[in-house]
C-alpha cells in the first residue's frame, strides 16, 4: 500500500504531538516578548538598571498606527519618565519599601502613584470622547436612584466643601465616572464615582479632608478629561486613603455627629 511504504514506522501522531508542543512553545515565548514591550528593562527601585531581567530578551522596537489621525507610537522606546521619584530608600539591599520624602499626594508616590499616560482624551470607536458631561450629552438623565445634583459635599472631616454642579459620563458604557464638585471658591474638581457615597442629603467622600480638595488636579478642559488627568485624579483620591488621615473622622464619631445633628 502507498501508505504503508512511504511511512513505513513513521509514527504521525508522534510528529503532531511534537509539531503542537513546539508551537505552543514558541506561542508562549511570542507572547510573553510583546507582554514586554512596556515597562522593561526591568529597573531597581532607584531607578538603576536591575542585574535580573528575567528568561526573555527585550523585543526589538515596533511601530504601531494609531487611530483616529492620533499618530504612531513605538515601543520599546527606551524613554525614561522625566519625573524624579520623591522616595527614600529604608534599606541597604532591595525588596524593601521606599518612604516618601515630601507630600506624597502631591508627589504621586505610593497608594497616590500614577503612570504618565498619553495627554489626550478616551476616544471611543467614532473617535469622540468617551467621558463627556451629562450637560453636554443628550439623551442622559439619571434613570434610577437619587440625583446627586445640587446635593452638598461631605469631607471625611465632615465639612461641606461645595456642591454636586454635574455627572461626567462615560457615553459609550452609559455609566457614570465622575461626580462634578463645585467647591466655595467657584472652582471645579471631578470626583471619581467608585470614590462617593451619595446619600439622601449629600454626597460624602471618606478619603480625604476638606482642605485636600483644593489639591485635587483640575482638568484643562470643562467638557473633557485626558488619560493623564483621569489617573492623577484617582490617584489623589486614592493615596488620600492612606496619606490624609490625620482629620478622618471615625465611623462611629460620624454616626455620633449625625446624631447629636438631628
Amino acid at each position: 500500500m502507498v501508505g504503508v511504504n512511504f511511512f513505513g514506522n513513521f509514527d504521525l501522531a508522534l510528529v503532531a504531538l511534537y509539531l503542537f508542543w513546539g508551537f505552543f512553545a514558541a506561542l508562549v515565548y511570542y507572547l510573553q516578548t510583546e507582554n514586554m514591550r512596556e515597562g522593561y528593562p526591568l529597573e531597581n527601585e532607584d531607578g538603576t538598571v536591575a542585574n535580573n531581567q528575567g528568561p526573555f530578551p527585550v523585543p526589538a522596537p515596533k511601530t504601531f498606527i494609531l487611530p483616529h489621525g492620533r499618530g504612531k507610537v513605538t515601543v520599546p522606546d527606551g524613554a525614561r519618565e522625566a519625573r524624579e521619584v520623591a522616595l527614600a530608600r529604608t534599606a541597604v539591599s532591595e525588596g524593601f519599601p521606599h518612604a516618601p520624602t515630601g507630600d506624597p499626594m502631591a508627589d504621586g508616590v505610593g497608594p497616590a502613584s500614577w503612570a504618565p499616560r498619553r495627554d489626550v482624551p478616551e476616544l471611543d470607536g467614532h473617535g469622540h470622547a468617551k467621558i463627556v458631561p451629562m450637560a453636554s450629552a443628550p439623551g442622559f438623565h439619571v434613570s434610577a436612584g437619587r440625583d446627586p445634583r445640587g446635593l452638598k459635599v461631605q469631607a471625611s472631616d465632615l465639612e461641606i466643601v461645595g456642591t454636586i454642579s454635574d455627572l461626567w459620563v462615560d457615553a459609550p458604557e452609559q455609566l457614570v465616572r465622575y461626580l462634578e464638585v463645585t467647591l466655595k471658591d467657584g472652582s471645579r474638581r471631578l470626583i471619581p464615582m467608585t470614590m462617593a457615597q451619595i446619600r439622601y442629603d449629600r454626597v460624602s467622600v471618606v478619603s480625604i479632608s476638606s482642605e485636600r480638595f483644593a489639591g485635587v488636579p483640575k482638568t484643562r478642559s470643562g467638557t473633557e478629561v485626558t488619560l493623564l488627568e483621569e489617573e492623577k485624579i484617582m490617584a489623589w483620591f486614592a493615596g488620600g486613603a492612606m496619606y490624609d488621615s490625620a482629620r478622618r473622622v471615625t465611623d462611629a464619631e460620624r454616626r455620633q455627629m449625625i446624631l447629636q445633628a438631628d
